[in-house]
């Protein structure tokens, strides 16, 4: 394998390939499905790439219009020289929700992307707004009618106040963040485990999934730009937990869009006590659903699971008149 291995496009989503140019990134995505079908946006999580997505792409476009960009940063999009915050994905995923006029979508977020979809349902107008006058005219219909619902997987905003945990804290440190990334490039056996933590069993994963990752960690290792990426997500959620945890909540508490909350029965990621307090403050417009013998990355360790929950969750029209 090269120094500097190419993200290659995996061969089934080979004809759903895009890029768009926005104002200041050029973003990958795929776009499959019939163009009058239901719309899902699905955004991936910290240190990954759309092609998390990859098993459940191709049967979700049978149904639907099936959209999953490359954050800015990550995987094949371009990435700024400032920082990763949230609002600054949140607001880069309403310029791509305006650029492609998209109507009426479903919002399905996995870890960071479930937090980044809840700061955009929570937050559009004001995000459109940031945006200029000129890309805000490219709105066909109101703000109220342009997110129908958010998926929330693995992940959503911290709402309460919390330090984060002591095995992050030297990622968090300028310098030694990049020194341990640097480390693990040494070997492709260590680059694989340490995905580890992020899975139910990493080692009992189908063959050609673990040979997939084995190959995909290596990449993201030596893309300058996605190790930038990643450490100044991870330090710009940490500071969002610690000082930014009260407006948060403040913020959920007042959402009005409709959200189903699923995750792991073996997460070790993300604290399922968040998720039911999410639940909780939501008061009836969100539903938590468990998921068992899972970890942190359903899409990837239940696939079918993911499309049949969503499939009962969003409308797809009548006697699948949106499948090709």
């Amino acid at each position: 394998m090269p120094r500097n291995p190419t993200m290659d496009i995996p061969p089934a989503l080979v004809p759903y390939a895009r890029r768009i140019a926005l104002r200041d990134l050029e973003l990958f995505y795929y776009d499959a499905g019939a163009a009058k079908a239901p719309i899902l946006l699905l955004i991936h999580g910290l240190g990954d790439e759309a092609d998390t997505w990859r098993a459940i792409i191709p049967p979700l476009a049978q149904r639907y219009r099936v959209i999953a960009p490359d954050l800015p940063g990550f995987g094949r999009s371009s990435g700024p020289k400032g920082g990763y915050s949230l609002t600054f994905f949140a607001r880069a995923m309403a310029e791509f929700i305006t650029a492609l006029g998209l109507q009426q979508v479903t919002l399905v977020g996995h870890s960071l992307g479930a937090m980044i979809a809840q700061r955009l349902s929570i937050g559009l107008p004001q995000l459109i707004h940031s945006l200029g006058a000129m890309i805000a005219q490219r709105l066909s219909i109101g703000l109220p009618q342009l997110i129908q619902q958010q998926i929330l997987i693995s992940g959503c905003l911290p709402i309460k106040r919390q330090f984060p945990p002591r095995r992050l804290w030297p990622l968090l440190l300028p310098g030694v963040g990049e020194l341990m990334l640097a480390g693990i490039q040494r070997s492709r056996e260590l680059a694989f485990h340490s995905l580890r933590p992020f899975y139910y069993n990493l080692y009992e994963l189908p063959v050609r999934e673990r040979r997939f990752l084995r190959q995909r960690v290596w990449v993201r290792l030596h893309q300058t730009r996605q190790r930038r990426a990643t450490l100044s997500a991870l330090r710009w959620l940490a500071i969002d937990a610690f000082f930014r945890a009260h407006h948060y909540l403040d913020l959920v508490s007042e959402c009005q869009t409709p959200t189903i909350l699923i995750a792991g029965d073996h997460d070790l990621i993300v604290e399922g006590e968040l998720i039911e307090s999410t639940e909780i403050v939501l008061e009836g417009r969100g539903q938590y659903i468990h998921l068992e013998h899972c970890g942190h990355m359903p899409q990837q360790e239940c696939p079918e699971q993911i499309c049949e929950l969503i499939a009962e969750l969003v409308p797809a029209g009548h006697d699948d008149k949106w499948a090709r």
